[in-house]
Formats: C-alpha cells, structure tokens, sequence
C-alpha cells in the first residue's frame, strides 16, 4: 500500500511537469526551415571562413563547422538576403548560390498531436492507481514510465524543429582561386613573336 500512495504521489507531478514544459514557439506563425548553398571563389579560404563565421555571431547565430574549404553556419531567417550580399563582397566570384524553403507545419503538428494523446493516457492511468492492487500498480508503473519517455522524446523533436523554424542553415564551399597567368597568344606582328624576353632584358632581343 505504501508504494502505491508513493506512486500515487509522484506520478501526477511528473505528469505536471510534462505537459507545462509543452513545445517552445508552439503559437509561432512561421513553420519554414530554410536552407542555403553555395559556392565560392576566393584568395584566402581560411580568412573567408572566419570572416562568415563572425557574421553568424553578429548576426544571432553561431557556425558549426569551419574548416579550410566548407563552412556550416545557423543563422536567423531574416538574415539572408545579407547573407548573400556578404559571400558576393567576399568571393572573386560566387560560382553557386540556391536556397530551399521546407514546410515544417505537418511535422510539428503530429508531434504535438502525438503528445496530446500520450498525455491523456497518462493521465488515465494515473486514475487507476487508487484502484489498482500490487501487480496492476506495478504494471500501471511501467505503462506510465514509458509515456513519459515517449513524451520526452517528443519534446526534443519539437525543440529541434522549433530551432529549424528560428534558424536557417547556409553549407558554403570555399574555393581557392589561383592566379593563372596569361596564355601566350602569338602577336599578329611576326617580329614580336621572335623577341626572346630574356634576352630582351638582357640588351640583345633578337634571337
């Protein structure tokens, strides 16, 4: 009887503090996660890195990679129209730049369905234990522990999307530009194409 008034006891503030710690952002309008791509031709890929790693934290955001050729960046939505302008300032060319919308309503939705109905069960059963002998408490127990996993679980995936719906993620490719020289393309006057430069520079140019 004591380990059913201790469950009793317990199992309806572990249920409290499942449903009052619902999903963050849940009243939120926008369900958008946006994703950017891009490529980049620049002189310095390391300084590059830095320069877009620093934007992210200016800007509300944080990188989660950077390395000498591809940077991962986290960023508020609003930011990519700026975002764009500042790979256009910091590249000798922007080869690739594309951006996808993925609507998250469906996904946040079922999860939050999903809870409701978990939580009513839970709270079912919660009823049962008054009524329950030592086997049916211990079985009722078990049902309970596991709602509450599943509704745990739950909570972090919709803590995941609600981060996606407030960030945007930019993957940008840093391409070393080299400096190619000028191809030898023969002059139309065939004099000059019997000049030796070497020997130009040295005072005796013709070969």
């Amino acid at each position: 009887m004591g380990r059913r008034r201790h469950a009793a006891a317990v199992l309806p503030a572990l249920l409290l503090a499942a449903v009052l710690t619902g999903p963050p952002g849940a009243a939120a309008e926008e369900f958008l996660f946006h994703s950017i791509r891009a490529t980049l031709l620049v002189a310095d890929p390391e300084a590059a890195g830095e320069r877009l790693a620093a934007w992210a934290e200016a800007v509300g955001g944080y990188p989660l990679l950077t390395s000498h050729n591809r940077v991962l960046l986290r960023f508020p939505a609003a930011e990519i129209p700026g975002l764009r302008d500042l790979l256009a300032s910091s590249a000798e060319e922007l080869a690739e730049f594309s951006s996808e919308a993925r609507d998250l309503r469906e996904e946040i939705l079922g999860l939050e369905a999903g809870m409701r109905s978990r939580e009513e069960i839970l709270a079912k059963n919660l009823t049962y234990l008054d009524r329950a002998d030592v086997t049916g408490t211990l079985a009722i127990e078990r049902e309970v522990m596991q709602l509450l996993e599943e509704i745990e679980a739950l909570k972090g995936r919709l803590r995941r999307l609600s981060n996606d719906r407030r960030l945007a993620m930019a993957e940008i490719y840093l391409n070393f530009l080299e400096q190619a020289l000028p191809e030898d393309i023969p002059s139309s006057f065939s004099w000059i194409n019997r000049v030796d430069f070497y020997r130009y520079m040295e005072g005796d140019f013709l070969r």
